[in-house]
């Protein structure tokens, strides 16, 4: 009997940890909270792409990591700008603003590899 009850107490706990994720510590934002942040990065990503200051020219998402290839606008802005700019666009990818998405990033006009973004953070490499 004493073992039926243990076993019955066990998987209430186990039950209630798995279907009651509201009590959990992390941040919980509503799904219209989600979306209406990932709509403000789009809206500022179009601001900041090919028809703006040109941070960035296309995506190339048929490939894992995303390839991101950056315009001119990149190469002029300081290195504290191109690490928001590359972060910004990462969540935008995720579609979540607690998550980030891998991105390689490469020169619209060489083509070449000049960064990425991932586990390691941002990183730009070195000609």
């Amino acid at each position: 009997m004493t073992m039926r009850t243990s076993m019955g107490m066990k998987t209430i706990l186990l039950a209630s940890a798995l279907f009651f994720p509201a009590l959990s510590f992390g941040q919980n934002l509503s799904f219209k909270e989600i979306e209406a942040r990932v709509l403000e990065y789009r809206n500022w990503l179009d601001n900041v792409g090919s028809n703006g200051s040109r941070l960035w020219v296309r995506l190339d998402s048929t490939k894992r990591p995303h390839r991101l290839y950056v315009g001119e606008g990149f190469q002029r802005v300081d290195y504290q700008e191109k690490e928001n700019f590359i972060e910004v666009f990462s969540r935008f990818l995720a579609g979540h603003p607690d998550k980030n998405m891998l991105i390689d990033i490469f020169d619209s006009a060489s083509g070449k590899l000049i960064g990425e973004y991932g586990f390691g953070g941002f990183k730009l490499f070195s000609n």
